[in-house]
């Protein structure tokens, strides 16, 4: 090639052998769009992972969330239909109670001595 037909490649972008060789102005500007899009996602991505406060914050609703579907869960497993406490728990609760006076019984009892 001499230095006319390269000024001619580097202006149309083809070296003379039809449009096979020149990239399409709108196809080019379609893949510039596209390309921008996909890095501006990119970066929103990066940027959340990076805040840290706003990744600890959305964990400790997350986590108050689950914990307070677990509680109506349990809540609905230890209640009648009525809304009365089951007698399971409520003997269990019973146990509990008698357990902490015995062991408080025992403590100021044994200060005293």
């Amino acid at each position: 090639m001499t230095t006319s037909q390269d000024d001619q490649t580097s202006k149309n972008g083809s070296d003379g052998e039809g449009d096979g060789g020149k990239p399409d102005i709108d196809q080019l500007k379609e893949n510039i769009e596209q390309n921008r899009a996909e890095l501006g996602d990119t970066v929103d991505a990066l940027s959340a992972k990076l805040d840290v406060k706003s990744r600890a914050k959305a964990k400790v609703t997350d986590t108050k969330n689950r914990a307070v579907g677990q509680l109506k869960g349990v809540q609905s497993k230890a209640t009648t239909s009525d809304g009365k406490p089951e007698p399971a728990v409520l003997a269990g609760a019973g146990g509990v109670f008698a357990v902490l006076v015995l062991v408080t019984g025992l403590v100021i009892w044994r200060r005293r001595r």
